[in-house]
């Protein structure tokens, strides 16, 4: 049992050593397949480095020889591009000098007299080249230096050529300067002479001089008297200026006095321009003691006061009534209204014309606003048309901003001036209640005026009583221009009525008789065609 436990241990210890033995066998062919492999690495790596370091010496050899062409003291590739760069810059900021500094140099020798064309034309060849070398995109050494070998070369033909043109130069100015020596030779015996002439002149000026301040003197002296005689003349116009301006407020003032004495009732307006002689309710017509040698004319609108009144009362007339015939004996007139139906015109009741007078013309001051429809707009040109149809005359005219200009002069000639304090009786669009810069001078033009007017005696009338007295109603239709007139029906209105006054043949100038309807051109008196009435109602 112990033999064969033996045997069996024997078995296993000569399988173990052979199982060892196979491994280490086959572990190192392995072990020396790769050290034969790695050696062979090994060779080919140090024949790479030493390749490798004789390119690394000849590179730096070639990096050193290329340091000492180029001119660098680096050694660091890095650090010898950046002097690299800096040289370069340093270059290429002389280059682009160079334009300036030809143009300059050219510039003076052309300002000196310098004239060649080659001059310019170097000028320009150097300007080309600078301006390639600056714009070259791929820039090397061997092509900048070619590129500054054409400037360097272009600069020293452009200097040969100043010189040239120097030495050409300074030779005209040698040939110049003898020319002008002998001139300035001639010139200087010239001067000498005129020194001795002036010399003379001076003399005789002096002598001359003398006499004239004598005489200024004199005339000082003159002035002097003058100026005291022109004081005393200037103290005797002040006093005489004084003296009138005394006057005339004297004289303003007795006016003043004299017109309010006349004025006493606040109610008496003016003495009657007239008298009704004669009433026609069935034409609704009045005959008047007015004629044309008064100044009277047709289109007049007079107003009509009772005959019991004690003068002639300024806001209640009877009525209104408009002139349209013009007789040397008598007018006519058509009654517009009557304000009272129970209180009709009768005959030898007083006519009153604000504008008109048998003696002249009543004139009058428009002072502000005149609104006479009270709707915030400015009518004094109705106004005016009104007054000089009724005989009267505007001297003066002060609108306000906006409505027109100044015209006219205030004086003591004026009857009335007229003011409009009414509100109007809407506020139109656009209005403010802010007070501007010309409103402002406006109120004080305006005061200045209404002093004046009230210095000069000029009585005031409000544009309600105006209007009053010229016939304006409120409600009365606007009227416009007439496009054409019916000649026939006009002539058939104003013709003489049947059993009318004859009308004598007036001894008038002749632009009264102008006025005046001929006896030829009015109609007859026949009798009315079935026709007629419709030619009266057209006219109408």
């Amino acid at each position: 049992m112990a033999a064969s436990n033996d045997s069996q241990g024997l078995k296993i210890a000569v399988a173990a050593f052979v199982s060892l033995t196979v491994i280490l066998a086959v572990t190192s062919y392995f072990l020396y397949s790769n050290y034969s492999q790695t050696d062979q690495l090994l060779n080919a790596a140090r024949d790479k480095e030493r390749q490798a370091q004789k390119a690394l010496s000849d590179a730096t050899g070639e990096l050193a020889e290329m340091r000492r062409f180029v001119g660098t003291r680096a050694e660091d590739f890095d650090a010898a591009k950046t002097e690299i760069t800096k040289e370069q810059k340093k270059i290429d900021e002389k280059v682009a000098a160079i334009p300036a500094r030809v143009d300059a140099a050219v510039k003076k020798a052309q300002d000196a007299g310098a004239t060649g064309p080659e001059i310019q034309e170097l000028r320009d060849t150097i300007k080309r080249l600078v301006q390639e070398y600056q714009g070259e995109v791929n820039k090397n050494y061997i092509s900048s230096l070619a590129r500054l070998t054409d400037i360097f070369d272009n600069l020293d033909m452009l200097n040969t050529s100043l010189s040239t043109n120097y030495t050409q130069l300074k030779r005209t100015l040698e040939a110049a300067n003898s020319v002008n020596k002998t001139q300035t030779d001639a010139l200087e015996k010239a001067v000498a002479d005129t020194k001795g002439d002036l010399d003379a002149e001076h003399k005789s000026h002096e002598q001359i001089r003398s006499e004239l301040l004598a005489k200024v003197d004199q005339y000082q002296t003159e002035m002097n008297r003058l100026q005291t005689e022109l004081a005393n003349q200037s103290t005797k116009y002040n006093q005489l200026k004084d003296d009138s301006d005394k006057k005339l407020q004297l004289a303003q003032q007795m006016l003043r006095e004299t017109r309010d004495q006349l004025e006493r009732d606040v109610n008496v307006l003016d003495v009657p321009d007239g008298r009704v002689t004669y009433v026609d309710n069935y034409r609704a017509e009045v005959h008047l003691n007015i004629t044309r040698g008064m100044g009277a004319r047709p289109q007049m609108v007079m107003s009509v006061f009772d005959s019991a009144s004690p003068g002639i009362p300024t806001d209640k007339p009877k009525g209104t009534i408009e002139l349209i015939q013009v007789g040397d004996r008598y007018s006519v007139a058509k009654i517009l209204k009557t304000n009272v139906t129970t209180e009709p015109i009768r005959a030898g009741d007083l006519i009153h014309s604000t504008a008109w007078s048998p003696n002249e013309p009543m004139r009058f001051a428009l002072i502000g606003k005149i609104d006479i429809n009270r709707d915030g707009k400015d009518d004094r040109e109705d106004l005016k048309r009104m007054i000089r149809a009724s005989g009267g005359i505007v001297d003066y005219d002060l609108p306000p901003p906006g409505a027109g200009r100044e015209s006219g002069k205030l004086t003591g000639r004026d009857a009335w001036y007229v003011i409009d304090d009414r509100p109007p009786l809407r506020e139109y669009y656009g209005r403010t209640n802010e007070l501007s810069k010309e409103s402002g001078d406006f109120a004080k033009q305006r005061s200045e005026a209404v002093r004046e007017a009230r210095t000069n005696g000029v009585r005031p009338m409000k544009l309600e009583r105006l209007l009053t007295y010229l016939g304006y109603e409120f409600a009365a239709p606007v009227l416009g221009r007439p496009e054409a007139y019916n000649s026939p029906a006009l002539n058939l209105m104003l013709r003489s009525r049947q059993g009318g006054e004859a009308q004598p043949k007036a001894e008038t100038t002749p632009a009264a008789d102008a006025n005046e309807p001929k006896a030829d051109d009015m109609p007859k008196d026949e009798p009315k065609k079935d026709d007629e009435p419709k030619k009266d109602d057209e006219a109408k």
